[in-house]
Protein backbone atom coordinates (compact mmCIF):
# COMPACT_ATOMS: atom_id res chain seq x y z
CA UNK A 1 0.00 0.00 0.00
CA UNK A 2 3.01 2.71 0.99
CA UNK A 3 4.23 1.97 -2.92
CA UNK A 4 0.65 2.80 -4.15
CA UNK A 5 1.04 6.43 -2.37
CA UNK A 6 3.97 6.47 -4.20
CA UNK A 7 1.85 5.95 -7.53
CA UNK A 8 -1.18 8.32 -6.18
CA UNK A 9 1.00 11.39 -5.60
CA UNK A 10 2.86 11.29 -8.82
CA UNK A 11 -0.67 11.15 -10.41
CA UNK A 12 -1.91 13.99 -8.54
CA UNK A 13 1.33 15.90 -9.86
CA UNK A 14 1.51 14.88 -13.31
CA UNK A 15 -2.09 14.55 -14.34
CA UNK A 16 -4.14 16.15 -11.65
CA UNK A 17 -1.69 19.26 -11.80
CA UNK A 18 -1.78 19.71 -7.88
CA UNK A 19 0.05 22.33 -5.98
CA UNK A 20 2.82 21.04 -3.96
CA UNK A 21 0.57 22.05 -0.96
CA UNK A 22 -1.81 19.70 -1.91
CA UNK A 23 0.10 16.86 -2.36
CA UNK A 24 1.69 17.51 0.89
CA UNK A 25 -1.48 17.39 2.52
CA UNK A 26 -2.92 14.14 0.74
CA UNK A 27 0.75 12.53 1.38
CA UNK A 28 0.23 13.75 5.60
CA UNK A 29 -3.41 12.64 5.77
CA UNK A 30 -3.16 9.01 3.87
CA UNK A 31 0.29 8.07 6.24
CA UNK A 32 -2.00 9.20 9.15
CA UNK A 33 -4.31 6.23 7.95
CA UNK A 34 -1.45 4.07 7.76
CA UNK A 35 -0.52 4.34 10.90
CA UNK A 36 -3.76 3.59 12.35
CA UNK A 37 -4.92 1.00 10.10
CA UNK A 38 -3.39 -2.20 9.06
CA UNK A 39 -2.93 -1.95 5.46
CA UNK A 40 -0.60 -5.01 4.73
CA UNK A 41 -3.81 -7.13 4.12
CA UNK A 42 -7.06 -6.00 2.36
CA UNK A 43 -8.57 -2.79 3.34
CA UNK A 44 -12.35 -2.86 4.14
CA UNK A 45 -14.49 -0.91 4.79
CA UNK A 46 -14.71 -1.83 8.60
CA UNK A 47 -11.14 -0.67 8.80
CA UNK A 48 -12.25 2.34 7.12
CA UNK A 49 -15.33 3.03 9.87
CA UNK A 50 -12.61 2.01 12.47
CA UNK A 51 -10.24 4.67 11.42
CA UNK A 52 -12.98 7.54 11.41
CA UNK A 53 -14.02 6.56 15.10
CA UNK A 54 -10.75 6.98 16.01
CA UNK A 55 -10.34 10.34 14.74
CA UNK A 56 -14.02 11.61 15.80
CA UNK A 57 -12.38 9.90 19.29
CA UNK A 58 -9.93 12.16 19.19
CA UNK A 59 -12.00 15.82 18.59
CA UNK A 60 -10.70 16.59 14.86
CA UNK A 61 -12.61 19.72 13.26
CA UNK A 62 -15.19 18.76 11.05
CA UNK A 63 -13.55 20.24 8.43
CA UNK A 64 -10.52 18.11 9.28
CA UNK A 65 -12.56 15.11 9.38
CA UNK A 66 -13.84 16.29 5.44
CA UNK A 67 -10.62 16.52 4.26
CA UNK A 68 -9.59 13.20 5.73
CA UNK A 69 -12.24 11.47 3.88
CA UNK A 70 -11.57 13.46 1.04
CA UNK A 71 -8.22 12.04 0.37
CA UNK A 72 -8.88 8.61 1.42
CA UNK A 73 -11.55 8.44 -1.20
CA UNK A 74 -9.75 9.99 -4.43
CA UNK A 75 -6.92 7.35 -2.82
CA UNK A 76 -9.13 4.75 -3.29
CA UNK A 77 -11.07 5.70 -6.57
CA UNK A 78 -7.36 5.57 -8.08
CA UNK A 79 -6.20 2.29 -7.00
CA UNK A 80 -9.81 1.34 -7.97
CA UNK A 81 -9.15 2.75 -11.52
CA UNK A 82 -6.09 1.22 -11.85
CA UNK A 83 -7.16 -2.16 -10.91
CA UNK A 84 -5.35 -2.03 -7.78
CA UNK A 85 -8.08 -3.09 -5.49
CA UNK A 86 -10.67 -5.43 -5.89
CA UNK A 87 -13.41 -3.26 -4.39
CA UNK A 88 -13.38 0.11 -3.65
CA UNK A 89 -13.62 0.47 0.49
CA UNK A 90 -15.18 3.94 0.41
CA UNK A 91 -18.08 3.68 -2.19
CA UNK A 92 -20.37 3.97 1.10
CA UNK A 93 -18.38 6.27 3.15
CA UNK A 94 -20.13 9.59 3.15
CA UNK A 95 -18.91 12.93 3.94
CA UNK A 96 -19.77 14.21 8.10
CA UNK A 97 -22.72 16.83 7.18
CA UNK A 98 -21.44 19.64 8.89
CA UNK A 99 -22.77 23.79 9.12
CA UNK A 100 -20.00 25.66 7.52
CA UNK A 101 -18.61 28.35 10.02
CA UNK A 102 -19.24 32.14 9.13
CA UNK A 103 -15.75 33.48 7.96
CA UNK A 104 -14.32 35.54 10.50
CA UNK A 105 -14.10 39.39 9.46
CA UNK A 106 -13.08 42.81 10.82
CA UNK A 107 -14.73 46.42 10.40
CA UNK A 108 -14.08 48.41 7.51
CA UNK A 109 -13.10 50.93 10.33
CA UNK A 110 -10.57 48.67 11.41
CA UNK A 111 -9.06 48.43 8.35
CA UNK A 112 -8.56 52.13 7.90
CA UNK A 113 -7.05 52.31 11.62
CA UNK A 114 -4.63 49.01 9.98
CA UNK A 115 -3.73 51.24 6.93
CA UNK A 116 -2.75 54.47 9.17
CA UNK A 117 -0.42 52.21 11.11
CA UNK A 118 2.87 52.08 9.18
CA UNK A 119 3.63 55.50 9.74
CA UNK A 120 6.19 54.87 12.04
CA UNK A 121 8.21 52.67 9.59
CA UNK A 122 11.02 53.36 7.73
CA UNK A 123 10.24 54.53 4.39
CA UNK A 124 11.30 51.55 2.86
CA UNK A 125 9.30 49.61 5.32
CA UNK A 126 6.29 51.52 4.73
CA UNK A 127 6.07 51.29 1.03
CA UNK A 128 6.51 47.23 1.15
CA UNK A 129 3.97 46.86 4.49
CA UNK A 130 1.05 48.94 2.75
CA UNK A 131 1.66 47.20 -0.57
CA UNK A 132 1.28 43.63 1.22
CA UNK A 133 -2.08 45.29 2.66
CA UNK A 134 -3.41 46.42 -0.02
CA UNK A 135 -2.66 43.48 -2.08
CA UNK A 136 -4.19 40.92 0.83
CA UNK A 137 -7.42 43.54 1.36
CA UNK A 138 -7.57 45.23 -2.24
CA UNK A 139 -7.29 42.11 -4.01
CA UNK A 140 -8.45 39.32 -1.78
CA UNK A 141 -4.91 37.25 -2.03
CA UNK A 142 -4.61 34.59 -0.98
CA UNK A 143 -1.33 34.88 1.65
CA UNK A 144 0.07 32.11 -0.77
CA UNK A 145 -0.55 33.90 -3.85
CA UNK A 146 1.04 36.97 -2.36
CA UNK A 147 4.15 35.45 -1.51
CA UNK A 148 4.63 33.66 -5.18
CA UNK A 149 3.83 37.13 -6.79
CA UNK A 150 6.41 38.21 -9.15
CA UNK A 151 7.54 41.33 -10.69
CA UNK A 152 5.86 40.29 -14.12
CA UNK A 153 2.75 38.69 -12.64
CA UNK A 154 1.52 42.85 -13.14
CA UNK A 155 0.06 43.68 -16.18
CA UNK A 156 -0.32 46.94 -17.58
CA UNK A 157 -0.89 48.27 -13.93
CA UNK A 158 -4.01 47.38 -13.81
CA UNK A 159 -4.57 43.40 -13.07
CA UNK A 160 -2.09 40.74 -11.37
CA UNK A 161 -1.93 37.16 -13.03
CA UNK A 162 -2.91 34.66 -10.42
CA UNK A 163 -1.70 31.33 -10.04
CA UNK A 164 -4.32 29.56 -6.90
CA UNK A 165 -5.20 26.28 -6.54
CA UNK A 166 -4.17 23.59 -8.37
CA UNK A 167 -2.22 25.95 -10.65
CA UNK A 168 -5.42 27.44 -11.76
CA UNK A 169 -4.95 30.99 -13.21
CA UNK A 170 -6.90 34.12 -12.50
CA UNK A 171 -6.71 37.57 -14.00
CA UNK A 172 -7.17 39.98 -10.55
CA UNK A 173 -7.69 43.60 -10.32
CA UNK A 174 -5.60 45.86 -8.71
CA UNK A 175 -6.45 49.23 -6.79
CA UNK A 176 -4.98 52.61 -7.71
CA UNK A 177 -3.17 52.28 -4.42
CA UNK A 178 -1.10 49.27 -5.27
CA UNK A 179 -0.21 51.11 -8.36
CA UNK A 180 1.26 53.44 -6.65
CA UNK A 181 2.92 51.66 -4.09
CA UNK A 182 4.12 49.88 -6.71
CA UNK A 183 6.07 51.83 -8.57
CA UNK A 184 7.50 53.30 -5.46
CA UNK A 185 8.30 50.09 -4.52
CA UNK A 186 10.27 48.65 -8.16
CA UNK A 187 12.59 51.68 -6.87
CA UNK A 188 13.99 50.83 -3.49
CA UNK A 189 13.52 46.80 -3.51
CA UNK A 190 16.38 44.10 -3.68
CA UNK A 191 17.04 43.05 -7.11
CA UNK A 192 14.97 39.89 -7.60
CA UNK A 193 12.37 38.47 -10.03
CA UNK A 194 10.05 38.11 -6.83
CA UNK A 195 8.05 41.34 -5.59
CA UNK A 196 8.51 40.63 -2.08
CA UNK A 197 11.99 38.87 -1.55
CA UNK A 198 13.36 37.05 0.88
CA UNK A 199 17.02 38.63 2.55
CA UNK A 200 18.12 35.62 0.05
CA UNK A 201 17.35 37.17 -2.96
CA UNK A 202 16.64 34.46 -5.01
CA UNK A 203 14.09 33.23 -2.67
CA UNK A 204 10.73 34.90 -1.87
CA UNK A 205 9.43 36.17 1.83
CA UNK A 206 7.55 33.18 4.09
CA UNK A 207 4.47 32.97 4.94
CA UNK A 208 5.64 33.29 8.34
CA UNK A 209 7.09 36.98 7.85
CA UNK A 210 4.01 37.98 6.38
CA UNK A 211 1.80 36.78 9.73
CA UNK A 212 4.31 38.43 11.80
CA UNK A 213 4.00 41.73 9.90
CA UNK A 214 -0.26 41.80 9.79
CA UNK A 215 0.77 41.10 13.82
CA UNK A 216 2.81 44.06 14.10
CA UNK A 217 0.40 46.36 12.00
CA UNK A 218 -2.34 45.28 13.99
CA UNK A 219 -0.69 45.92 17.64
CA UNK A 220 0.19 49.27 16.29
CA UNK A 221 -3.29 50.17 14.76
CA UNK A 222 -4.65 49.41 18.33
CA UNK A 223 -7.03 46.30 16.64
CA UNK A 224 -6.65 43.40 18.63
CA UNK A 225 -3.66 40.76 16.87
CA UNK A 226 -5.38 37.66 17.40
CA UNK A 227 -8.17 39.24 15.39
CA UNK A 228 -6.31 39.76 12.50
CA UNK A 229 -4.42 37.46 10.11
CA UNK A 230 -3.79 37.43 5.94
CA UNK A 231 -6.69 35.54 5.17
CA UNK A 232 -9.20 37.57 7.66
CA UNK A 233 -8.03 40.23 5.12
CA UNK A 234 -8.93 38.15 2.73
CA UNK A 235 -12.70 37.29 4.28
CA UNK A 236 -12.90 41.32 4.80
CA UNK A 237 -12.53 41.88 1.35
CA UNK A 238 -15.02 39.93 0.11
CA UNK A 239 -17.34 40.95 2.59
CA UNK A 240 -16.66 44.94 1.91
CA UNK A 241 -17.09 44.98 -2.02
CA UNK A 242 -20.37 42.74 -1.38
CA UNK A 243 -21.41 45.19 1.35
CA UNK A 244 -21.00 47.84 -1.69
CA UNK A 245 -23.05 46.48 -4.30
CA UNK A 246 -20.68 43.82 -6.14
CA UNK A 247 -22.60 40.96 -7.39
CA UNK A 248 -21.51 37.57 -5.84
CA UNK A 249 -20.27 36.09 -9.68
CA UNK A 250 -17.40 38.95 -10.38
CA UNK A 251 -16.47 38.19 -6.26
CA UNK A 252 -16.26 34.62 -7.11
CA UNK A 253 -14.04 35.04 -9.96
CA UNK A 254 -11.67 37.22 -7.95
CA UNK A 255 -11.15 35.29 -5.39
CA UNK A 256 -10.77 31.83 -7.26
CA UNK A 257 -13.15 29.80 -6.01
CA UNK A 258 -14.35 26.77 -7.53
CA UNK A 259 -18.25 26.66 -6.44
CA UNK A 260 -20.13 29.87 -6.02
CA UNK A 261 -21.17 28.28 -2.64
CA UNK A 262 -18.44 28.84 -1.20
CA UNK A 263 -18.67 32.51 -2.12
CA UNK A 264 -22.10 33.08 -0.95
CA UNK A 265 -20.85 32.37 2.52
CA UNK A 266 -20.19 36.70 2.60
CA UNK A 267 -23.95 36.94 1.80
CA UNK A 268 -24.58 35.58 5.11
CA UNK A 269 -21.89 37.82 6.89
CA UNK A 270 -23.90 41.04 5.13
CA UNK A 271 -26.81 39.45 6.16
CA UNK A 272 -25.50 39.12 9.86
CA UNK A 273 -24.87 42.98 9.65
CA UNK A 274 -27.79 43.89 8.39
CA UNK A 275 -29.61 42.03 10.92
CA UNK A 276 -27.66 43.77 13.79
CA UNK A 277 -28.59 47.28 12.22
CA UNK A 278 -32.29 46.89 12.09
CA UNK A 279 -31.95 44.95 16.13
CA UNK A 280 -29.81 48.61 16.71
CA UNK A 281 -31.43 50.99 14.87
CA UNK A 282 -35.15 50.02 13.97
CA UNK A 283 -37.75 51.52 16.49
CA UNK A 284 -39.15 47.59 16.92
CA UNK A 285 -35.73 46.52 17.84
CA UNK A 286 -34.61 44.69 19.97
CA UNK A 287 -32.04 47.18 21.28
CA UNK A 288 -34.91 49.72 21.45
CA UNK A 289 -37.59 48.02 22.80
CA UNK A 290 -35.53 47.17 26.01
CA UNK A 291 -35.23 51.04 26.94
Amino acid sequence: MHSYLELFLEYLKSERNASPNTVQSYSSDLQDFFAHVDVNSEVAEEKITGYLEILKNKNFRETTMKRKISALKQFFRFLSAEGLVGENPMIFIRQPKYRRALPKIISEDSVKKLRGATTGFSAEEQIRSDLILYLLYGSGLRVSELISLKMNSFAENKFIRIFGKGRKERIVPITHQVVELLEQWKDIKPTSVWLFPSKNPEKHITRQRIFQLIKKIASLSGVDPTKVSPHVLRHAFATHVLDHGADLLSVKKMLGHESISTTEIYTHVSRAKLKKVVNEFHPLGNKNLSK
